[in-house]
């Protein structure tokens, strides 16, 4: 009686990376299985996949000083939080 062919093995499933910010969230969690050189590593990749937004220049202008506004432009500012946007 000849031989059942084997099938192929199949490769296991990559998973999605871990990014620093996983590892920082499972310490914080209190998961102990992170180690020292993980938590290290997630330290120094952390600037070049999770940049501060602080790093980024923006252009703003402030257009007109308080003393510019009426006063009905300034109850609508107290009462919305924004110049004639009403929540």
């Amino acid at each position: 009686m000849p031989e059942k062919p084997t099938p192929p093995k199949r490769r296991p499933r990559k998973s999605a990376p871990i990014t620093p910010l996983d590892i920082f969230t499972r310490v914080m969690q209190g998961d102990e299985t992170i180690t020292d050189r993980q938590f290290d590593a997630a330290k120094v990749a952390a600037p070049y996949l999770h940049p501060k937004l602080a790093g980024l220049s923006m252009n703003a202008v402030v257009r007109r000083s308080v003393e510019e506004f009426s006063d009905d432009e300034l109850n609508t500012l107290a009462q919305t939080g924004a110049a004639g946007r009403p929540d």
